[in-house]
């Protein structure tokens, strides 16, 4: 029986312009001591794209970013999988009662939840909302507030997602739009 991979560790303190949530980490990032590190995930290049960072970054920036641009990264679930599907209901409720802890005491300016799936899980079981309050809502900013952090939905950047990376780029921009320049960074 072989071990499983240790989880990733949660980017997540006061002052952060955003935070961005997973479902969980794959075990190749697991593996990799990094998020989003499977190149085949559009994560990076997106990031990159988007106008939130002031230089090109990869999965061995994610803890650095912390200070460079205010961006930060946490799991709705802590357990690597290989898919999201493999995690029990009871680890999703779970986590998300984790998780709002970890918002409403570092109140990050948005939460940026990669994947509508992982939003109605949160919102589900820490927030109380039913499922039916999210039929026909778009992406981008949310109603819901948790304290000062601004819920924000974007497409999944797993290739799995490939139909809507279109729209997550386009959400991202917008996203930085709301937030104005990105810090200038140390290292660029």
């Amino acid at each position: 029986m072989t071990t499983p991979p240790a989880t990733l560790p949660h980017y997540l303190r006061p002052g952060l312009r955003i935070v961005f949530i997973g479902y969980n980490p794959a075990v190749y990032s697991a593996e990799a001591g990094h998020y989003y590190a499977r190149r085949a995930n559009v994560f990076w290049k997106q990031l990159n794209e988007s106008g939130l960072l002031g230089r090109r970054a990869g999965p061995e920036d994610d803890a650095s970013l912390m200070d460079e641009a205010g961006i930060g990264f946490v799991d709705l679930c802590p357990r690597p999988t290989v898919r999201a599907d493999e995690l029990t209901p009871e680890e999703i409720a779970e986590g998300a009662k984790r998780l709002l802890g970890q918002l409403e005491a570092n109140q990050p300016a948005y939460a940026v939840f990669s994947g509508r799936g992982i939003y109605v899980h949160f919102a589900r079981h820490a927030l109380g909302l039913p499922r039916a309050a999210f039929t026909r809502r778009p992406d981008g900013v949310q109603p819901e507030r948790i304290g000062r952090t601004i819920p924000y939905v974007v497409p999944s950047s797993s290739g799995l997602a490939s139909r809507w990376h279109g729209e997550r780029l386009a959400l991202l921009r917008e996203l930085a739009a709301l937030l104005g320049p990105p810090p200038p960074s140390p290292r660029s």
